[in-house]
């Protein structure tokens, strides 16, 4: 039997230190949580702190990015306004009555003797007008069998240099200037 309490008491000794170890166990583990919990409760108090700092900042960014998007649409709406202001300028211009006049004038101002005058395949027929063919006659010029890809005016080929009097330029031009009259083509 000495056996037997012997084994007895190796199993209570065993017993209660693994009671003891538990508790232990346990007791470190509810340390840990209780640490845990209180850090949680620190770090929501300053995410909460922070967010409320910083909500009037993203309530005014935010309105401010709204404001610029509607700025932008209404600048997109104003350039396709524009842009079929200019559509309609195209067409009006050539076909003016004063269209050939128009090209006329650009011929005497900036052809020189030896140039050759390029029309917009869009002008057929133009380079027949009596002031035209006038103007090319005093300016020693002549019309090219080349039509230009462009939407009126000409090009003059000259020797030196090309110039671009094309109507794509000059109502550019116009336009960056923040001259739109449609009248200032004509004088």
């Amino acid at each position: 039997m000495a056996k037997q309490e012997l084994l007895d008491k190796i199993l209570s000794d065993a017993r209660t230190r693994a009671e003891e170890l538990r508790a232990e166990a346990k007791a470190k583990a509810d340390a840990l949580l209780a640490a845990a919990a209180e850090e949680r409760a620190t770090f929501l108090s300053n995410v909460r702190k922070v967010s409320a700092a910083s909500a009037p900042d993203v309530l005014k960014r935010a309105r401010a990015m709204a404001e610029l998007e509607v700025r932008k649409v209404h600048l997109a709406r104003k350039q396709e306004v524009l842009s079929a202001a200019y559509e309609k300028s195209y067409a009006a211009i050539t076909a003016d009555k004063r269209y050939p006049a128009l090209l006329a004038n650009m011929i005497t101002a900036a052809a020189e003797a030896g140039d050759e005058v390029i029309f917009a395949a869009s002008d057929a027929g133009v380079e027949q007008k009596d002031v035209i063919v006038a103007a090319m006659k005093a300016k020693k010029v002549t019309a090219s069998k080349e039509k230009g890809a462009f939407r009126g005016g000409i090009v003059l080929r000259g020797q030196a240099c090309d110039k671009n009097l094309t109507l794509e330029l000059e109502l550019d031009s116009l336009r960056s200037s923040g001259q739109v009259k449609y009248e200032d083509l004509f004088n």
